[in-house]
């Protein structure tokens, strides 16, 4: 948990020098290849925000069934991190599919329940694809009925051993 923590911050203040993104319903980014091991190398992140669910694809380089791989769902278009956050992890242990739902302040993350999540890990295709109900998003205390955020912002990392790799900047992606 820790090392997920530190990797938001990190990430943080990687991402908060205010590089461009697309914007639409539907968007991907880009990310160099070989700059991780290959197991781990994220070389696209492509995410449609839909209005009752986000579908986050992770294009690797050479994807096996090893490695541990995020999608970081910040939403709105302030805050590194924001207030509220999310990270969807995914792992293989012993050939069985592990997924996990974190939300985050700025500071920490817990795990907590998310009914209809679902995983697709293609090591052939060389793609993890992940997929979450809007309604798990959190929301404000204040307002518990609140919508989704109309905005995303995305990112992914991965992390095998002590190797770690992310896409280069946020993807926002406007909520279908």
């Amino acid at each position: 948990m820790r090392r997920v923590i530190l990797g938001i911050l990190a990430a943080g203040l990687v991402l908060g020098g205010g590089l461009p993104s697309a914007s639409a319903e539907t968007g991907s980014k880009s990310d160099p290849s070989g700059d991780a091991l290959r197991q781990i190398d994220i070389t696209r992140l492509m995410v449609t925000n839909g209005d009752q669910r986000v579908v986050m694809r992770i294009k690797v380089r050479d994807l096996r069934k090893r490695g541990v791989f995020n999608v970081h769902y910040w939403g709105g278009t302030t805050g590194t991190p924001p207030n509220r956050s999310v990270i969807i992890s995914t792992r293989l242990v012993d050939d069985e599919r592990v997924l996990e739902y974190l939300t985050c302040g700025r500071e920490d993350c817990q795990q907590v329940r998310c009914r209809g999540m679902r995983l697709d890990w293609r090591p052939v295709a060389d793609v993890i694809v992940m997929s979450t109900p809007q309604r798990c998003y959190p929301r404000p205390r204040n307002n518990p009925d609140a919508p989704a955020p109309a905005v995303g912002r995305f990112f992914a990392s991965a992390e095998f051993s002590e190797d770690i790799d992310s896409t280069n900047g946020l993807l926002t992606v406007q909520r279908g």
